[in-house]
C-alpha cells in the first residue's frame, strides 16, 4: 500500500506509511467531529440569525437577525447599478433603472437566514464548511422582463448576422442560372443574454459582459444548386395571371428578374425552395394593379332645368322644392388584392405551376343608383354676384368647377377645403385681393371666399348641420350681413354635415357675373327662416348683428340657432 499524504493548513504535508493510515484517519475524523461540533454550536448560538460567513453581493450578514439583515441590505445595497454589455461591435451601458431592477430586501433577508440549514444532516455539513470559507447567497430581485427583453432585442438587431440562404443570378437573354453560395450566420442567444445582464446587475460591478452568440446555420450549397435547376426548368414556360380582365402573360425574360432562393418557412434545418423576390413581385403586382384597378363611380344627379334663384341678403324663408333631375347610374369598381396576389404568384412558382388566378375585391360606390333616385328635391340654393373679368372671378369659377358633383352620403361631412384642395398656380388660380388682418393683400386664389359664402347660404337654407365657418373680419356689402363665410386653405374651412337620410348632391355653376350652389337631396320637408336683428354699433369697431336660423322639422319641432357676428371698420371691398 502506498504511503498516505496529508496536506496541512500551513501548506506543508506529511507522508504516512501503512502504519500511519489508522492514525491519519483518526486525525481526519477528529477534525470533522470538531468542525461539526462547532457547526452545532453556531446553530444553537444563531438559532434565529444569519449564520456566520453569509454574504449577499459582498454585504456581510452573519450574526444578524432577519430584521437587522433586511435593514443592512436596504442601506448597503446601491440602486445605482449598471453593467456594460458588449454585443458584436456595440458597447452599451444598461442601468438598473432601464429595466426596473431593484432588490427585494425582505425576501433576500429571509433567504439569508435559511441559508446553510438544509441538505445532509440538516445542513450541518455546509455549516461546517462555512467555518473555513464564506457563503454567498443570491439576492432576490425584481426586474421588468419586458423591458429587459426589449434591450436585448435592440442589441441583437445590431449584432445579429442572419444566415444567407444563397441567391440566383439569371441572365435574361440566355436564361443561364448561376448561384451565390449560402453562408451561416450568428445571432445573440437571447435567454443567456438576459441572464448575463441580470447577473451583472446583481454583482453591482461595472465590468463588461460579452453576450454569447450562437451559430445560425444556413442551407447547404447542394440545396441551392437544386433550386437553380428548378429555376432553369421553370423558365421554359411563361406565367399566366387571370382574374383582372384579360389574362396577363409574364414572359421568361420578366420571370428571370423575379426568381430567387427562398427559405422554407419554419424549417429548422434552413431548407430552401424556388420562389420570387419580394420586391420584384410587389413591383409586378403594382404595375398590373395600375392598369387593371377600376375606381367605383358614385351615382349623381343632373338637373334638367336651372335651379331657383335665391339671392336675398335680408330675412327670407325657404322650403325644399321638387326638382326635375336625371340620375346618372353608379358603377362598381374593382381592386387587385396586392398582398394576396404576390403570395399567390410565389406559391405558384414554388409548386411549379404556370397559371394563377389573382384575388380581386369589388369596390362598391359610396352612393348607389337607388340612393341617388331618392334625391329628387332641391333642398338649398343660393346665388351671389360679382363684376366681370376681375382676377378673382377666375378663382371663383375654378373652385366652383372643383366642387361641382361632390356627393355627401347620409351622416357624411363636407369640407370645402378638402373637396376643392389647395389653390395653386398649377391649378390655374391667380393672385387676387385677400383680406388679412383687415387689409387687402394679394394672394393666389384670392376671392374664393365668395364661393364659400355662396355654399354657406345653400347649406344654411337646406337646414343642414353647419359644423364650422368663420365670417369675414370686415363687412363686405355684396354678402348678407351675418350670413357669410371666409376661406383660407390650412387655417379657415367651411364644413357641414348631411344629417339627413338621403345623400346630398352638390351642383355648382358660374357665369361671368355670378356663382350658384344648389344642393339636391331630401331633408324631410324642413322649413328654414333667417331672421336678422338690428345692427348694433360697437365702440372702436363697425357693428354687431345677430342672425337667427329657425328650422321647423316635419312634425312641428322648431329649433332656433342664433349666431352673432362682429365686424371691424372700415368696410373693405374684397
Amino acid at each position: 500500500m502506498k504511503p498516505l499524504r496529508i496536506e496541512l493548513p500551513d501548506g506543508s504535508g506529511r507522508r504516512f506509511g501503512q502504519s500511519h493510515h489508522v492514525r491519519a484517519a483518526v486525525a481526519l475524523a477528529g477534525v470533522a467531529v470538531a468542525l461539526t461540533a462547532a457547526a452545532v454550536g453556531l446553530r444553537v448560538a444563531n438559532a434565529d440569525e444569519v449564520l456566520p460567513g453569509t454574504r449577499v453581493a459582498g454585504i456581510a450578514l452573519g450574526g444578524l437577525s432577519q430584521d437587522a439583515a433586511r435593514g443592512r441590505l436596504a442601506t448597503a445595497w446601491s440602486e445605482d447599478r449598471s453593467v456594460t454589455v458588449i454585443a458584436g461591435k456595440q458597447r452599451v451601458t444598461v442601468h438598473a433603472g432601464d429595466v426596473a431592477f431593484r432588490l427585494d430586501a425582505a425576501a433576500t433577508a429571509a433567504r439569508a437566514v435559511r441559508a446553510g440549514r438544509h441538505g445532509p444532516l440538516a445542513g450541518l455539513g455546509s455549516e461546517a464548511v462555512a467555518l473555513l470559507r464564506p457563503r454567498d447567497v443570491q439576492p432576490v430581485v425584481a426586474v421588468d422582463r419586458r423591458r429587459l427583453a426589449g434591450i436585448v432585442a435592440m442589441l441583437a438587431r445590431g449584432a445579429d448576422r442572419p444566415s444567407f440562404p444563397g441567391a440566383l443570378s439569371i441572365d435574361r437573354e440566355t436564361r443561364r442560372v448561376d448561384v451565390a453560395a449560402p453562408r451561416a450566420g450568428r445571432v445573440v442567444d437571447r435567454p443567456s443574454a438576459e441572464a448575463a445582464i441580470l447577473a451583472g446587475l446583481r454583482r453591482g460591478s461595472r465590468t463588461a459582459v460579452t453576450l454569447a452568440m450562437r451559430t445560425a446555420a444556413g442551407p447547404r450549397l447542394r440545396d441551392v444548386r437544386r433550386v437553380a435547376r428548378q429555376a432553369r426548368s421553370y423558365l421554359a414556360r411563361p406565367l399566366r395571371l387571370t382574374g383582372v380582365g384579360d389574362p396577363v402573360t409574364v414572359t421568361a425574360r420578366q420571370l428571370a428578374a423575379l426568381l430567387d432562393v427562398r427559405p422554407v418557412a419554419g424549417s429548422r434545418d434552413r431548407r430552401v425552395r424556388l420562389g420570387v423576390k419580394p420586391g420584384g413581385v410587389a413591383g409586378l403586382v403594382g404595375r398590373i394593379a395600375a392598369r387593371r384597378d377600376r375606381a367605383a363611380v358614385n351615382a349623381r344627379v343632373v338637373a334638367r332645368g336651372a335651379a331657383a334663384t335665391i339671392d336675398e341678403k335680408l330675412d327670407m324663408s325657404w322650403r325644399a322644392r321638387r326638382a326635375d333631375v336625371e340620375v346618372v347610374p353608379a358603377r362598381g369598381g374593382r381592386r387587385l388584392q396586392r398582398a394576396s396576389a404576390a403570395a399567390a404568384i410565389d406559391a405558384a412558382v414554388a409548386d411549379n405551376r404556370h397559371l394563377v388566378r389573382l384575388a380581386v375585391r369589388s369596390a362598391p360606390p359610396a352612393v348607389s343608383t337607388g340612393a341617388a333616385r331618392l334625391a329628387r328635391r332641391l333642398i338649398g340654393t343660393f346665388t351671389t354676384y360679382y363684376d366681370c373679368c376681375q382676377p378673382r372671378v377666375t378663382n371663383i369659377r375654378l373652385i366652383a368647377r372643383a366642387v361641382d358633383g361632390a356627393v355627401i352620403a347620409p351622416q357624411g361631412r363636407f369640407s370645402l377645403n378638402a373637396v376643392a384642395g389647395r389653390r395653386t398656380r398649377t391649378k390655374g388660380y391667380v393672385p387676387a385681393p385677400f383680406i388679412a388682418d383687415g387689409e387687402l393683400v394679394p394672394s393666389v386664389g384670392g376671392g374664393v371666399s365668395q364661393f364659400s359664402t355662396t355654399m354657406y347660404n345653400a347649406a344654411y337654407f337646406a337646414g343642414l348641420d353647419i359644423d364650422s365657418h368663420q365670417p369675414h373680419s370686415v363687412y363686405i356689402a355684396r354678402y348678407p350681413p351675418g350670413r357669410e363665410a371666409t376661406l383660407d386653405y390650412g387655417s379657415i374651412d367651411l364644413t357641414w354635415t348631411n344629417d339627413t337620410e338621403v345623400a346630398v348632391f352638390v351642383r355648382a355653376s358660374s357665369t361671368p357675373t355670378s356663382v350658384t350652389v344648389s344642393l339636391y337631396g331630401d331633408n324631410g320637408g324642413r322649413r328654414v327662416r333667417a331672421q336678422s336683428g338690428p345692427r348694433q354699433p360697437l365702440a372702436g369697431r363697425d357693428f354687431a348683428i345677430t342672425v337667427t336660423r329657425r328650422i321647423r322639422y316635419r312634425g312641428g319641432r322648431i329649433v332656433r340657432q342664433p349666431y352673432i357676428t362682429r365686424y371691424d371698420t372700415p368696410p373693405v371691398d374684397e
